[in-house]
């Protein structure tokens, strides 16, 4: 089993963010989220490796750090296609018979959130964002078991393809998991309420969670856009 954390382009990520965040911001934010994540799997003893999926040298040379495997997917992939084309590497290059794809931006993840998605699945196991309609981890065995679907409505799309191949998906909702942080209303509440982290140190040293939260200041929500772009 191996674990696979697909990552967007630093530079590019986090647009939605941009009405509180310069890029310089949203690219650490990224990191640290990524370490957070990082960090949750490697406390859990189940996984043969982990892979990074990115084109992004700063969130290859973190997973190095933690002696994780790196896959550069194809000029121009989407999310769906990061985490298809690195889970063919993981078979043609491991023989893995499960993967672990999840989000790197779920700073409030745990080894337990993770041991618990273990615990539960057989064939497809999906977790929901808070909206539950997006797809925060899915675990599948083998690693090509569904076609991928991120962007909105992802959760439907992907139980929608594991009962076209005859399958059953389990949904787990594990509230940790389903807080990421795409939007200025995600941001204010991790500054509320996300405990300590990487983040929470990035959030509260970089002046952030301070400039946030002054009084009377409300991040500038961008209304009406909805992103596809992958994290």
């Amino acid at each position: 089993m191996w674990a696979l954390v697909p990552v967007k382009e630093l530079t590019i990520s986090k647009q939605r963010l941009a009405s509180v965040l310069d890029p310089a911001e949203r690219e650490e934010l990224m990191l640290a989220m990524l370490r957070d994540v990082l960090t949750a799997i490697d406390r859990v003893p189940l996984f043969d490796g982990v892979l990074l999926v990115s084109r992004s040298q700063k969130a290859q040379a973190l997973a190095r750090e933690f002696g994780n495997d790196v896959f550069v997917e194809s000029a121009g992939s989407d999310h769906s296609r990061a985490v298809a084309e690195g889970n063919r590497y993981l078979i043609e290059r491991y023989r893995a018979d499960s993967s672990l794809a999840i989000s790197s931006d779920v700073p409030r993840v745990n080894a337990q959130d993770i041991r618990q998605i273990i615990e539960v699945h057989d064939r497809v196991t999906l977790v929901p964002n808070a909206a539950g309609e997006g797809t925060n981890a899915v675990l599948t065995s083998p690693p090509n078991a569904i076609s991928y679907h991120f962007g909105p409505n992802s959760l439907i799309q992907h139980i929608a393809s594991a009962e076209a191949g005859g399958m059953s998906p389990s949904i787990v909702r594990i509230p940790n998991l389903a807080h990421d942080i795409d939007d200025p209303q995600d941001l204010e509440h991790a500054i509320r309420d996300l405990s300590s982290s990487f983040t929470r140190s990035f959030l509260d040293s970089s002046g952030i969670a301070a400039r946030l939260s002054r009084p009377g200041r409300r991040a500038k929500s961008i209304a009406g856009v909805r992103s596809t772009a992958w994290t």
